[in-house]
């Protein structure tokens, strides 16, 4: 392609880039996101608007179909053992299913080393990497399942659904994109689960298990002081210590005993879908509870009720039903919700805030929040903000609320 002169932003990115990558070398914080941010705005501003549009729909379709494919004939795990010298083609495919074509697995290879999930050491020859072995794992790989076989159709769909509907943000957890593609307007993403694809939603469950990997959690010290505003205070005779409303697999609660364990004065309870607790990943510390968080909340006087993406799911009626289904569980002065949620900012949000915002409104006819909304939504329901924690390495963050 012809030269592409560099734009003055391009030119101050890169000066951008030289102090982060000192700070990066010095172990500031913040540098390596920094980095991210400023690298890819640089790779905006250098590229070619062709060279940007083959990349997003010629590069990237290609590699999405690709790793479908690594899935099923399980390319990722017949590279996890290969050293950093790599391997040839011919032998990553004779431990391939299926019986893959060599040559096949040579062209998935390439695109792949191409792409840099796979590392390319020589002519023919293949290494793994960070990204390929988490590939290889169960979460990872149902992740990609859930996006290529369940989700990539509603993408495709949401034009129709905007076309039929008119070009309005949808604002019903029951007749969106989601509902529109798969024809079952009147039933929720999370109700149709069960009634329809439960593989659909095991898939899901899992996913959420790999997109709480590698990030900040919500009980370390320098995103929320768990000793200071849990721990201490507590009443060491209450049952229970904290709920984890709607909590998935369980990865948060069980990441919160393995942080504090016998510090934590009280009972750990995860509440889930009946066909989620039965797949629950907990120790037997934590006790397992089906509830449905729309109807009153057994667990009563528990220092902390906690909801991690939760209210970024539902529409502000029903999250005002739902929090006032907690309101009358919580003992005055001592209990406490914790909403680990996204807070959008009003100018300069991270992508993983605007495209999670999109898909949020195509499955659940949903969205994030700002401080503003956050605060007009949770007063609505009796509760007011106590604090907003965020982590310096988070796009997400935690919120505290007690009862006004």
């Amino acid at each position: 392609m012809a030269a592409y002169p560099p734009t003055l932003e391009a030119l101050t990115l890169l000066d951008s880039i030289a102090k982060l990558s000192d700070g990066l070398k010095n172990g500031e914080q913040g540098a390596r996101e920094g980095l991210l941010g400023a690298c890819s705005k640089l790779i905006s501003e250098l590229s070619h608007p062709t060279e940007t549009m083959l990349m997003l729909l010629w590069a990237q379709p290609s590699h999405h179909t690709i790793l479908r494919m690594a899935v099923e004939i399980r390319l990722f795990q017949a590279m996890s053992g290969i050293g950093a010298e790599g391997q040839r083609t011919a032998d990553i495919a004779a431990k391939c299913a299926h019986q893959a074509d060599p040559i096949l697995v040579g062209r998935m290879l390439r695109h792949l080393a191409a792409m840099d999930t796979v590392r390319e050491t020589g002519p023919d020859t293949f290494a793994p990497t960070a990204l390929s072995n988490a590939f290889a794992e169960p979460a990872y790989q149902d992740s990609i399942l859930y996006i290529f076989e369940d989700f990539q159709p509603v993408h495709q769909a949401t034009p129709s659904f905007f076309h039929k509907h008119g070009f309005k943000s949808p604002d019903s957890g029951v007749d969106g994109p989601f509902q529109h593609t798969f024809n079952c307007k009147g039933d929720h993403y999370f109700e149709y689960f069960p009634k329809h694809n439960p593989e659909m939603g095991r898939r899901f469950a899992s996913m959420m298990e790999a997109w709480s990997k590698g990030r900040p959690r919500w009980f370390q010290e320098e995103y929320y002081p768990v000793r200071q505003r849990l721990i201490d205070g507590a009443d060491k005779g209450s049952e229970a210590f904290l709920v984890d409303v709607g909590g998935g697999t369980g990865h948060d609660i069980e990441g919160l005993l393995q942080a504090f364990g016998a510090e934590i004065p009280g009972k750990l309870v995860l509440q889930e879908r009946p066909e989620i607790i039965e797949i629950a990943q907990v120790s037997p510390e934590v006790q397992t509870m089906a509830h449905d968080f729309l109807t009153e909340q057994p667990v009563k006087g528990a220092r902390a009720y906690y909801f991690h993406s939760i209210i970024q799911d539902w529409t502000d009626p029903v999250n005002t039903q739902i929090l006032k289904s907690i309101v009358p569980a919580m003992k005055k002065g001592y209990s406490k919700i914790l909403v680990n949620d996204f807070v959008v900012p009003n100018q300069g949000a991270h992508w993983a805030q605007t495209c999670m915002d999109w898909e949020l409104m195509e499955s659940l006819g949903a969205r994030h929040r700002t401080v503003a909304e956050h605060t007009a939504l949770y007063e609505g329901a009796g509760l007011k903000v106590v604090g907003i924690w965020r982590h310096p390495q988070s796009v997400d963050s935690l919120i505290e609320l007690e009862l006004t």
